[in-house]
């Protein structure tokens, strides 16, 4: 499977975010939005040893900085950068199992 989808799903969420300054309604969508392209971004990883699940679940106001940051490296083609407190947060919360 290419990395490419995942540069470009994440260059649409980044260019949305930014032109849309949008209401909560939206930022709720986008936050949605950002975190499947992140489950569907770990789920094609091959991490050695799994990812940490233990570390503290984020504010609402860290997620959504972590997730533009994370996008913006994915967007600009460094799709094998990792933030191991988000990717912890978003599986815990989507109370994801083992992602094999």
């Amino acid at each position: 499977m290419s990395q490419e989808p995942f540069a470009g799903r994440a260059a649409d969420l980044i260019e949305n975010k930014v032109l849309s300054q949008s209401s909560l309604a939206d930022d709720d969508i986008w936050r949605s939005a950002a975190e499947d392209c992140v489950l569907a971004r770990i789920r094609s990883l091959r991490i050695l040893g799994g990812l940490p699940r233990h570390k503290a679940p984020l504010s609402d106001a860290d997620r959504v900085e972590r997730l533009k940051d994370l996008l913006q490296l994915w967007a600009n083609g460094c799709t094998c950068a990792v933030d191991e407190d988000l990717f912890a947060d978003i599986l815990n919360r989507h109370g994801q199992g083992r992602l094999s």
